[in-house]
């Protein structure tokens, strides 16, 4: 899992209002927290990669756009400290699950900086066709069914909104069908199936699936950015001047305190990162 440091200070720290007053007030602790933060989050996201490389690591974008903060802010303090992690992913071939809630309108532009494949878009309010204008060429898309449409409205509106987002983002390949957030259980088994069932009869190129291996991914990679050693708890080094000289094996002594505090580590950290 992965998210950016800003929304952590915000999901799980300050709350949103606590962090609109810091960044009034004192915008340069909070830059300080986000990139004291920022090998903490790399350490969980990379220590849990698809070896396979199959599977995207997601990463929950909540209110860290415009208007919730400043263009300033998103420039100086959001983006500088989570570019280097979506980098750091890439650089193990691993892509990252953009779930971008809410509308990011305004950093399309900015997101598309990334290199190529390193992400797959998801559309949530922002608008389909300006999201196929400026990442459609670089980035798979995925979502925009709007979850109010699966719960109130008609088959046939559903099909109607597939169509159109099959037109707009899938012309040339690359899009995911899917809601716009994650389906709620108000939604309406009729319209799910109508979702499913047009993707599969008007989303399609050709009458019969192709033989041909999939491309290979861009080869484009950065340097991964050095986010330093493990984090940890107490490290072993630390811990050692308060005991007494060790009479036995030592390595074993570090080896299992190190197991032990790397799973109270990570277990903070999910709780830190969880829901």
């Amino acid at each position: 899992m992965l998210k950016a440091p800003l929304d952590v200070l915000a999901d799980k720290f300050r709350g949103y209002l606590g962090l609109a007053f810091d960044l009034k007030e004192i915008p340069d602790k909070v830059e300080a927290a986000c990139r004291a933060l920022m090998p903490h989050l790399a350490h969980v996201a990379l220590s849990g990669l698809d070896p396979e490389r199959r599977l995207p690591i997601p990463v929950w974008l909540h209110r860290s756009c415009v208007p919730f903060i400043s263009r300033e802010h998103f420039e100086k303090i959001f983006w500088p400290t989570f570019r280097p992690l979506v980098e750091a992913v890439w650089a193990r071939g691993n892509q990252v699950l953009f779930y971008a809630e809410g509308k990011w309108d305004a950093h399309l532009d900015t997101f598309a900086t990334l290199p190529e494949g390193s992400i797959i878009y998801h559309i949530d309010r922002s608008d389909p066709k300006l999201c196929a204008e400026k990442l459609g060429k670089k980035f798979c898309l995925s979502g925009g069914v709007p979850n109010a449409l699966l719960a109130f409205g008609t088959p046939d509106q559903v099909r109607a909104k597939c169509k159109e987002l099959i037109d707009i983002c899938g012309e040339n390949g690359g899009y995911i069908m899917d809601a716009s957030a994650i389906i709620q259980n108000d939604a309406r088994v009729e319209n799910v199936r109508a979702m499913t069932e047009f993707t599969r009869e008007y989303g399609v190129y050709s009458p019969s699936p192709s033989s041909d291996p999939p491309p290979p991914p861009p080869a484009e990679r950065r340097p991964a950015p050095d986010f330093g050693p493990p984090p940890r708890c107490f490290r072993w080094e630390e811990k050692l001047l308060e005991l007494p000289e060790i009479r036995g094996d030592a390595e074993l002594c570090r080896r299992i305190w190190d197991d032990l505090d790397s799973f109270a580590y990570t277990f903070i950290w999910h709780l830190v990162l969880s829901f």
